[in-house]
């Protein structure tokens, strides 16, 4: 394991790109990555690979943990961190399979045309503040809303069970915007057995698609595609500045 961590260098590569050319490897190729000495034994498993000129990036099993590595072109150096396309400022990253979503978001907000997944959690600070902005795309956008709990937020179970505990989506929505750890109605809500259970069915099956996707924090954000998303770049695409 420590032959592993010295090869993987931690640090943010920048890239002058104008696009991502995402060149997906095939099956045999990914498996030949894996045979790579780094990889051969080490309870390290590739499962996606993707090509550009001047590197791979890897999309790892670490122990049930999912990541994205970079592998240089010349497979000499293996690099934990992220890539940035210093044009635009956005993350390069693998497409995820987001077909696994379909259907199983907890509630929608927005009626426009252009459709996000979104991993969110009701204590993050971040997914609040994005949240607050809402208003201003509702007719733009329609995000598809997931629930992802963080285990460093305390109330981020609870706050999700009492967002569920309501039936329209209309009344999650609001919910959802609306509750903090000291709204009234959240602390006297009480569930019977059954419904506790029921909530938490629906709560840990959420973290696991956002699992399968890799997702790690909040807000996460995917496109149609299953591109990652900065939260603050898609605002800037309907002509919102964050502050």
């Amino acid at each position: 394991m420590k032959k592993i961590f010295k090869l993987m260098f931690l640090f943010t590569m920048l890239i002058s790109l104008n696009a991502f050319a995402t060149t997906e490897l095939s099956k045999s190729e990914v498996n030949e990555i894996g045979k790579l000495p780094i990889f051969f034994g080490s309870g390290m498993k590739v499962l996606k690979a993707y090509k550009e000129d001047n590197f791979y990036l890897l999309r790892v099993n670490i122990q049930e943990n999912i990541q994205e590595l970079v592998l240089t072109a010349d497979k000499k150096y293996l690099i934990a961190g992220k890539i940035y396309n210093v044009t635009s400022g956005e993350q390069v990253s693998i497409p995820n399979d987001v077909s696994i979503l379909k259907d199983k978001e907890v509630l929608t907000y927005g009626t426009g045309n252009d459709v996000y997944y979104l991993f969110t959690d009701p204590e993050c600070p971040y997914c609040k503040k994005f949240e607050s902005y809402f208003d201003q795309i509702k007719n733009d956008v329609q995000f598809k809303i997931f629930f992802f709990p963080l285990s460093f937020h305390k109330n981020a179970i609870p706050l999700s069970k009492y967002v569920l505990s309501f039936k329209s989506n209309e009344d999650r929505v609001n919910a959802l915007l609306n509750v903090t750890p000291t709204t009234k109605e959240f602390l006297s809500k009480k569930y019977t057995k059954v419904q506790d259970e029921a909530l938490t069915n629906v709560i840990d099956a959420q973290m696991k698609l956002g699992e399968k996707l890799g997702v790690r924090g909040t807000p996460t954000l995917y496109d149609i595609h299953g591109k990652a998303l900065s939260w603050v770049k898609v605002l800037e695409r309907y002509g919102i500045e964050v502050k």
